[in-house]
């Protein structure tokens, strides 16, 4: 067991580092190019853009710019001597932060997901995020608000390495983060069910990107049924009338996941690979793809509702920010159809919830 998973550990390892040795000579060739043209471009002092200069004089008219106002929608006015244009003063860049969103590596967001990963860069402040998320178990004649016997699983990530557009980090998913009698669900050890997983993703503007990684990939024990979450997801967003920092934000988000996002009626390549899905400790299930999606709407910088699909479920939920300065996210969600019902949509007896509390550091 331990000489299988050492030679599944050095496979990944020998693909990432082929992976960080061409994404760093790209890169590097990429930004080779513009030395040979500093002499070609002039930086405009005021909105920090790159300006051509007359190919046939070598030389440009100096503009003098004016800043007339600065209104609600975050727009700076500016004018020379004939026109007037509209410029953004923030340029305003999306990135991700477990299933949050950061905006220009900088300011925190709220989650746009329960489970299924967005597809954008991971942001460059916060490295390290710590991720509990839940469900209730609810039974017929069991009040919404209980607990019902359900547990919590903990996950812990880290992003370490950036590229320009490109970064990779790995994480730590643990099946039971609770052990006592205290409350309902402790009757599993503290640390049970510990696994790895990767994440590699790149950016493709300040408003897409794309994503491919596992969450739970490698266990260490037979314990783990939390799933082999694989996966490989693409986001993109939109601004209000398409005006930068202009709210609400729009982000969808399209992929295909594996193990608790491919527990629903629609399963592709099936096949044993690692070992199977991971959703169980008693049976081992084929490692299947499903279609999974969300639709988010971030209402301000510190609310967000979304809808996913993450193949067992469709959800309806929101997340929001409490404090601006700390990158504390917390979600809920109802359950508003099961793929064991052929997604029929709940009754009111019939609903759930669920749940992720997130801090990045």
């Amino acid at each position: 067991m331990h000489k299988y998973l050492l030679r599944k550990i050095n496979y990944l390892l020998i693909i990432f580092t082929q992976f960080f040795i061409f994404e760093a000579i790209s890169e590097n060739l990429n930004t080779s190019g513009y030395n040979k043209k500093d002499n070609d471009y002039k930086i405009n002092s005021l909105n920090k853009n790159w300006i051509k200069l007359d190919d046939k004089q070598n030389q440009v008219e100096i503009i003098e710019w004016e800043k007339l106002e600065i209104n609600d929608d975050n727009f700076l006015l500016e004018k020379d001597s004939e026109h007037i244009f509209k410029n953004i003063k923030n340029n305003r860049s999306i990135e991700s932060l477990n299933r949050s969103i950061v905006f220009n590596n900088d300011e925190i967001g709220p989650d746009i997901s329960w489970l299924v990963p967005p597809g954008f860069k991971w942001n460059r402040r916060y490295n390290w995020d710590f991720s509990t998320r839940g469900h209730n178990r609810r039974k017929k004649n069991d009040p919404f608000w209980g607990w019902n016997g359900g547990d919590a699983v903990g996950q812990f990530y880290y992003q370490p390495i950036h590229f320009n557009k490109t970064s990779f980090g790995i994480n730590l998913g643990m099946r039971s983060i609770y052990s006592g009698s205290k409350f309902i669900g402790g009757e599993t050890a503290f640390g049970e069910g510990l696994s790895l997983g990767f994440r590699i993703d790149r950016k493709l503007s300040n408003t897409s990107g794309i994503a491919f990684g596992a969450e739970q990939l490698l266990h260490f024990d037979g314990l783990t049924d939390t799933g082999r979450d694989i996966y490989i997801t693409t986001s993109k967003a939109k601004w209000a009338k398409n005006v930068e920092g202009k709210f609400p934000l729009t982000i969808g988000t399209l992929g295909l996941g594996t193990g608790k996002m491919a527990e629903g009626n629609i399963k592709l390549f099936c096949s044993n690979l690692f070992g199977g899905s991971g959703t169980e400790v008693a049976h081992q299930r084929s490692l299947c793809w499903s279609p999974i999606f969300t639709l988010s709407r971030i209402h301000t910088p510190q609310f967000s509702t979304f809808f996913e699909y993450n193949s067992k479920w469709f959800l309806l939920g929101s997340s929001i920010v409490p404090f601006k300065s700390k990158p504390l996210r917390g979600t809920f969600a109802v359950q508003l159809s099961d793929h064991i019902d052929n997604y029929k949509v709940n009754s009111i007896d019939e609903l759930k919830w669920v749940f992720r509390i997130s801090y990045g550091f």
